[in-house]
């Protein structure tokens, strides 16, 4: 109710602040049709959001960011709706950047100083929703632990309930043992217990089932608690498919419109890049053709995505008699095998160009782990092998440039460490991507162009 007073109180303040001797010349039916507009907008997407579900009143009014949204949906549906119907010049912008001004301070402000009285208010005087824990074994425990670090959410546990309790030694538990379940009639009506969380095995399924037909008769939540692995991945999203709920253990770093979204920006670098530098590139492999007999594409087998091999396509930079076509053994320091202009395009990453072939083709993408030979190693041992989580850097396209090697982690990796941050820098990239770090990874990747990389060569 505050809310929506606000919006139109703010709409209102905002009108009077700028025309103080209005009167019957203002446009009221014109003006109340925009301020009604931006509050059904502004309720609807609270409403759907749970803004006001008071089950996570104190949580929600915490997260200040989420109300900012709405204020923000409520103001676009505003604009969008005056611009399509061409009314926009009708109402005063001066207006309408006063009103979202005034509402936004009531916001931050009204979210403030709920959060202080809240939080200052003693428990008795806070409403908790009042629930029992069926199940004081180790799974109860772990499930009390668990909500004592969500008291935003407004839980009081009172106490548990288990047919064991005469067996179960008293300083088990941090809350009492209130009896057994021919007890949840008696707690339900004097203690008013309107939670009951079921934190029994899944597997005694009977005795669940003749539980939640005796609990059934009374007007209380009954929820059923997630073994050890469920309160593992708590923090992960449950979804609905197939008519079922499921836990989300792990999600595509890059998945559905994200990957479209990663693909325009592959091509549209990509595509442009191999028109504007294709006459250089065929100077390049003219000039590696006339120093050493052989092709002047060098085409390697590579980890990619999802660690399916791919074709990797690289300027050679070795003589072809010498060429180690799985990488057993690394490039070293004024390694005989590398040419002479091989020796100018690796220290410049010339070598690294054919792979916009690779980028249009859709094996690679611009920005992502560098593909690694099959046979690389860190020290004496395989990549696979020195790293735990190196078969995760997959799980997105490689790249023709990195966010490991933005930062230094190139080159040579004659020592486990060298792979171990590489491989760190590698997942931060994918579990933080987005075309942000994309482009900042780019430009990075341009001013080391034109600095000398003492990992390169």
């Amino acid at each position: 109710m505050a809310d929506t007073a606000a919006v139109f109180l703010s709409a209102l303040l905002a009108f009077l602040i700028m025309h103080p001797d209005v009167g019957s010349t203002w446009p009221w039916p014109r003006y109340a049709g925009a301020v009604l507009l931006a509050t059904i907008t502004f309720l609807t997407y609270g409403f759907a959001n749970h803004f006001y579900d008071w089950r996570h009143f104190s949580e929600q009014i915490a997260q200040t960011s989420k109300a900012f949204g709405a204020i923000l949906v409520a103001f676009g549906a505003l604009l969008l709706t005056g611009f399509m119907l061409k009314w926009t010049e009708n109402f005063s912008r001066l207006w309408i950047g006063s009103w979202f001004a005034l509402l936004s301070v009531y916001i931050l402000v009204s979210r403030l100083v709920l959060t202080w009285y809240l939080d200052k208010l003693p428990d008795g005087l806070v409403h908790h929703r009042q629930a029992i824990i069926l199940g004081a074994g180790e799974n109860g425990q772990n499930i009390l632990k668990h909500l004592s670090r969500f008291k935003g959410h407004g839980i009081k546990v009172t106490g548990f309930v288990d047919d064991r309790c005469t067996r179960l030694p008293t300083n088990q538990t941090k809350v009492p043992l209130l009896g057994g379940t021919d007890e949840l009639e008696r707690l339900v009506c004097e203690k008013g217990i309107d939670l009951v969380i079921i934190a029994m095995p899944w597997s005694a399924y009977d005795r669940i089932r003749q539980l939640l037909k005796k609990l059934s008769n009374w007007a209380i939540d009954i929820y059923m608690a997630p073994e050890q692995l469920g309160l593992l991945y708590a923090d992960r999203p449950v979804y609905r498919i197939g008519g079922m709920h499921v836990l989300s253990l792990e999600d595509r770093p890059i998945d559905e419109w994200h990957a479209v979204i990663k693909r325009a920006e592959d091509l549209a670098i990509a595509l442009p890049a191999v028109l504007l530098l294709s006459p250089f590139l065929a100077l390049v492999a003219l000039a590696i053709r006339l120093e050493s007999k052989g092709n002047p594409i060098f085409v390697q087998k590579r980890y990619g995505f999802n660690n399916n091999l791919i074709d990797v396509y690289k300027f050679r930079s070795m003589y072809t008699d010498l060429t180690d076509i799985n990488a057993e053994k690394l490039t070293e320091r004024n390694d005989p095998r590398v040419t002479r202009i091989g020796h100018f395009i690796r220290c410049t990453s010339i070598d690294e160009l054919p792979q916009l072939f690779n980028v249009i083709q859709g094996t690679m993408s611009i920005v992502g782990p560098r593909p690694h030979a099959t046979r690389a190693k860190a020290g004496n041992r395989l990549y696979q092998e020195a790293v735990d989580l190196y078969a995760s850097r997959h799980r997105v396209k490689p790249g023709v440039t990195g966010w490991a090697q933005c930062h230094g982690w190139r080159g040579e990796t004659d020592t486990e460490e060298k792979i171990i941050k590489r491989v760190e820098h590698d997942l931060y990239y994918i579990n933080n991507w987005s075309i942000f770090l994309d482009l900042l990874t780019i430009l990075k990747t341009l001013k080391l162009l034109f600095t000398k990389d003492e990992h390169a060569f």
